[in-house]
């Protein structure tokens, strides 16, 4: 068995979800089970139509439901063409959806709020419509799809907006449910992105969260492989939209994969922790271009390498910077400044620390003014905006002294604010002006990935002493 997720601009449009479907074709015979995401844009009407309800505003409800449900019997119109009898099928499960919807939106209006429970249970609309699109449109292509409640396979606690998987259940329940179905040949088709509470709620795993339905049903059933097809070739050297040099990683290792969708690549952070604990691999494809390998992730990658495998961004941080002689040879004083984070809700990043001062990076400016009050009681303390990490992601960078040296010759010029390398040696972090950011990252894909036009594989030795050769695309 595989699993194979289509995301959003997988199944935009009709030409979309039928190159979706060939893809399925041809992957019959390793007994497939189909995760897809809500199409493009859906998901963000749906939360405008939330907040519209919210605000009493009726008629833009009513224009934003009519957009969702007129896009989705234009997409299934060009594909069932002259099968009419899949379109009125299709058309009663179109209209038991909505009317649900408008159920829901009726409820926000008369309350006027929104519980992160009802927005749950709007915006997993879009995953439900998207689904049983997709399984008619099968059925018209004579596969044998079959849609799958998705909240009758994966079960979770009740965090709304970002549930938790209850895997034991959700392994039972994918047994009882899918597994039927594929000794029968039949392919079930099921949304991303949901899930239920014990008690019968509609949950959500979080934003783009359908990635991580795909890895909670391939633990779930032992599948073979996950596939995540996406408009990207894979995990690339950096992000081609401003380094046309950037290549495609054939191999990485979960880790470092993980790692990288922390920045922000083509993954969601936490799909990879159901496959990570199941030992399955993740290969991360182009709907587009069906015949690229595409990114082929698994537990160990490409076993004793080192070095440098992808540049990451991560945009508008904000530093804060703290200066007191007293922290010198004192005991407690780091605790007392973390206290004020811990106190004021604010996440810290990235950390680095000398013998009178302590700067962290933090992604949201909330209770920002407040924090500088608390921390100004013991510490000089400086806010710098508009700041942007730059994260050169590997392994073992620390057993390579060149992986520095190449860096910071390639930031010449560019002041830095941060720099931070942990002891896994998985992540060398540089904060730069956010304006500095995207010439900072050409110049270091070009010092660590393209000597005569290769990515260069930096030591494999722990040592570090190993002579710089080509390494291709891998």
């Amino acid at each position: 068995m595989i699993v194979i997720k289509f995301g959003g601009t997988s199944v935009g449009d009709a030409n979309k979800v039928a190159a979706a479907i060939d893809i399925v074709a041809e992957r019959r015979d390793q007994k497939p089970i189909i995760v897809v995401s809500a199409l493009s844009g859906v998901t963000n009407d749906l939360v405008a139509a939330s907040e519209a309800a919210r605000d009493q505003k009726p008629e833009l409800v009513r224009e934003i439901i009519a957009r969702v449900r007129q896009r989705h019997e234009d997409v299934a119109m060009q594909l069932v063409q002259q099968k009419f009898d899949f379109f009125e099928s299709f058309l009663k499960q179109l209209t038991k959806q909505v009317d649900q919807i408008q159920t829901i939106l009726s409820g926000i209006a008369l309350l006027g709020e929104i519980t992160l429970r009802a927005k749950d249970k709007v915006v997993s609309i879009g995953e439900k419509l998207s689904s049983v699109l997709f399984a008619y449109s099968m059925m018209m292509r004579a596969l044998p799809g079959e849609h799958v409640e998705s909240e009758e396979v994966i079960w979770t606690n009740d965090n709304f907006g970002g549930a938790t998987p209850l895997m034991n259940r959700t392994r039972e329940a994918a047994m009882k449910t899918l597994l039927p179905l594929v000794e029968r040949n039949h392919i079930p088709v099921m949304g991303g992105f949901i899930g239920r509470t014990m008690d019968g709620a509609t949950t959500t795993l979080g934003r783009n969260g359908s990635d991580y339905s795909a890895a909670i049903v391939g633990a779930a059933v032992g599948a073979r492989e996950v596939q995540i097809w996406t408009d990207v070739d894979g995990l690339l050297t950096c992000d081609p939209r401003f380094v046309s040099g950037a290549r495609v990683i054939d191999l990485l290792s979960h880790e470092e994969a993980a790692e990288l969708a922390s920045f922000g690549a083509k993954l969601h952070p936490r799909t990879l922790e159901p496959a990570i604990a199941a030992g399955i691999p993740v290969r991360v494809l182009n709907t587009d271009k069906p015949s690229s390998l595409g990114t082929l992730i698994t537990r160990d990658g490409s076993e004793g390498s080192s070095g440098p495998r992808s540049i990451a961004r991560k945009r508008h941080v904000t530093v804060v910077h703290m200066t007191s002689n007293k922290m010198l040879g004192a005991h407690g004083f780091l605790a007392r400044i973390f206290a004020a984070f811990e106190e004021e809700e604010v996440s810290v990043d990235l950390i680095a620390t000398s013998e009178v001062s302590v700067s962290v990076t933090v992604d949201e400016r909330h209770n920002i003014e407040e924090l500088r009050q608390r921390l100004a009681q013991f510490a000089d303390v400086e806010i710098i905006d508009e700041q942007a990490i730059i994260a050169i992601v590997g392994r073992n960078l620390l057993n390579d002294t060149r992986v520095a040296s190449h860096v910071f010759e390639a930031l010449r010029g560019i002041p830095t604010k941060m720099i931070s390398l942990g002891r896994s040696g998985l992540n060398l972090s540089i904060v730069v002006d956010d304006r500095d950011s995207e010439r900072a990252i050409q110049q270091i894909h070009a010092a660590l990935f393209e000597v005569e036009g290769q990515a260069p594989r930096l030591s494999t030795e722990p040592t570090g002493e190993a002579p710089v050769a080509p390494r291709g695309n891998s």
